[in-house]
């Protein structure tokens, strides 16, 4: 099956189309708005759906946005951060005290850090012997 081609929920007799719209969000009093947020129309009914694939997709970028206003690092900006100290999730999940996946999840969007660990990854970033120490502690080893 051609996972482009999802048959219409409403009409079931046309293939729905893919589209992107731009929206416009509200978020602790902030005013945003996202590009290419995805969904898809029937041509023949004229129906509009989110498909489960395209709402975890939207709802990834929109959390990123929450992120930011938060003062929070982005799924990026993590990722970034572990290719900066050389270290893998698993590795990130050790020196930080976090369970096993939760730097995949973190970077995947599927969680967002609690303002703790996000500090504490920016302090580990920004402070070279801070990060020496909880890497010492959580007794890993670097790969330089």
């Amino acid at each position: 099956m051609n996972p482009e081609r999802t048959i219409c929920p409403m009409c079931e007799s046309a293939d729905l189309i893919q589209k992107k719209v731009v929206e416009h969000y509200c978020y602790k009093g902030h005013d945003f708005s996202l590009e290419d947020i995805e969904y898809a129309e029937c041509p023949k009914c004229h129906s509009e759906v989110v498909m489960p694939e395209q709402s975890t997709r939207n709802e990834v970028r929109i959390c990123d946005e929450h992120r930011k206003i938060d003062g929070l690092l982005t799924r990026a900006e993590i990722s970034e951060l572990r290719e900066r100290l050389k270290i893998t999730q698993n590795q990130a999940a050790q020196i930080f005290g976090e369970r096993v996946n939760a730097f995949s999840k973190y970077e995947t969007g599927e969680a967002t850090q609690n303002q703790a660990m996000d500090k504490l990854m920016k302090l580990a970033l920004n402070v070279p012997q801070c990060f020496e120490e909880l890497r010492q502690m959580a007794n890993v080893q670097v790969s330089v």
